[in-house]
Formats: C-alpha cells, sequence, structure tokens
C-alpha cells in the first residue's frame, strides 16, 4: 500500500509531476477512481522508489503491443476470409 502525501507545490521546492499525482491516488484508491486510460497507464507504469516517479515498465508494454497486434491481425483475418467466402458462394452459383 503506498502512502500520498499531497504538499502544496512549492513545498520547500518540491514539485509534483500531475501524472504522478494522479497515478498515485489512483493506485491508492485500488482503482476505484480514475478512466479506463488511468487502467492502461497503471498496467504500463509503476512507481518506483528509488526515483520517486512512475516509470515505464517494459515487459508490460511488449505485451500490450503483442496484444494490439494479434487483435488486428484477427480482424483482418477475419474480413479477408469473410469476402474470400462470399467470392467462393458467387462462383459456384455463376457455374451451378
Amino acid at each position: 500500500m503506498h502512502e500520498l502525501l499531497l504538499c502544496p507545490p512549492d513545498f520547500y521546492g518540491i514539485e509534483y509531476a500531475p501524472r504522478d499525482v494522479r497515478l498515485g491516488l489512483v493506485e491508492a484508491s485500488q482503482n476505484k477512481i480514475g478512466n479506463p486510460v488511468d487502467q492502461i497507464l497503471l498496467f504500463c507504469f509503476h512507481y518506483d522508489p528509488a526515483t520517486g516517479k512512475y516509470g515505464a515498465v517494459a515487459m508490460n508494454i511488449v505485451r500490450g503491443a503483442g496484444a494490439g497486434f494479434v487483435l488486428i491481425c484477427g480482424a483482418f483475418l477475419a474480413i479477408f476470409l469473410r469476402r474470400d467466402l462470399k467470392h467462393d458462394r458467387n462462383s459456384l452459383r455463376r457455374v451451378g
């Protein structure tokens, strides 16, 4: 569980990036607040205590890109197979 302390923006020279504050609030609320874009961002970015910021997690980004690729290829395959079946049916009607 992460603790989040909200301070005025220039409290002792500390400034928080708006994205980090937003993701921190969504993560601390156990995803009860936020929108689907925040959920995707939290899938790809995780808090790094060493830097004090949210950083990209490469493997999750690769997984997301792979899933997107499979969905796009599947859609194209379905479209082309449907066209091919339609073309075959029309050819059979002309012959028969």
